[in-house]
C-alpha cells in the first residue's frame, strides 16, 4: 500500500495545482516514509481531525488547507417550532500556505487524512488508494442512522404538536386571543413539517 500511496502522490505532483507550492508539502510526504505510513487518502474530510486538502488547477475546492486538531459536531435545536441542524467545525491549527504547513508536518505524529481534489473525473490511480472515511458509518449503517434521525425528529415534532395543541385549547378556554394566535401560528408550522396527521 505504501508504494501505491507514493505513486499516487507522484502522479498528482505532475498535474498543475491550484496552489503551486503544494508540491512541496506533497514531496515532504514522500521524503518522510514514517509520515507517509500514517497517511490515508479519503474522498471527503468531514468529521476527521487531521486533514490536508490539495487541489488540482480548475477544482472547485480551495487550493490547499492543512487542518490539525479539527473537531466537527452537529447541533440540533428547535427555533420557532422548527428543528434546525447546524454543523460546527473548530480547528486547533488551520493553514492555507503549504510552506507554513511543512513546518507543522515535520513534527506531526498522528494519522493524516489527505484529500486530493480533481477538476474532472477521479483517476483510476487515485481510486486504488482512496479509503472510506472512517468517521462515516458504512452505507447500510448510514441509512439506518438517517432513518433513526428522521423518526426521532418526527417524534419530537409530534410531541411539540400535541403540547402546542393543548396550549391552543387552554387559550380558547381562557379566551386569550393573543396566546391563541401565537400558538396557532406555531402549530401550523409544526404541522407543515410533521409527517403524521392529528385530529
Amino acid at each position: 500500500m505504501l508504494k501505491a500511496k507514493q505513486e499516487a502522490i507522484l502522479h498528482f505532483i505532475r498535474t498543475p495545482l491550484k496552489h503551486p507550492m503544494s508540491k512541496f508539502a506533497l514531496q515532504l510526504l514522500l521524503d518522510k516514509p514514517g509520515l507517509l505510513e500514517k497517511v490515508s487518502f479519503v474522498r471527503n474530510r468531514e468529521f476527521l481531525p487531521n486533514t490536508m486538502l490539495v487541489s488540482e488547477l480548475g477544482s472547485p475546492r480551495i487550493g490547499f488547507e492543512l487542518s490539525l486538531g479539527a473537531c466537527q459536531r452537529e447541533e440540533v435545536s428547535i427555533v420557532n417550532g422548527q428543528l434546525i441542524r447546524q454543523m460546527h467545525r473548530h480547528n486547533s491549527l488551520c493553514i492555507n500556505d503549504p510552506m507554513e504547513a511543512i513546518h507543522s508536518l515535520h513534527n506531526f505524529q498522528g494519522q493524516l487524512y489527505v484529500v486530493l481534489s480533481f477538476c474532472g473525473n477521479i483517476p483510476a490511480w487515485y481510486e486504488q488508494v482512496v479509503e472510506p472515511n472512517p468517521a462515516w458509518p458504512e452505507a447500510g449503517k448510514y441509512i439506518d442512522h438517517i432513518c433513526t434521525e428522521i423518526i426521532r425528529e418526527q417524534i419530537e415534532l409530534a410531541i411539540l404538536a400535541i403540547t402546542t395543541r393543548v396550549a391552543i385549547d387552554k387559550a380558547l378556554t381562557q379566551r386569550d386571543e393573543a396566546a391563541f394566535r401565537q400558538h396557532a401560528v406555531l402549530y401550523r408550522q409544526i404541522m407543515q413539517r410533521c409527517l403524521w396527521e392529528f385530529e
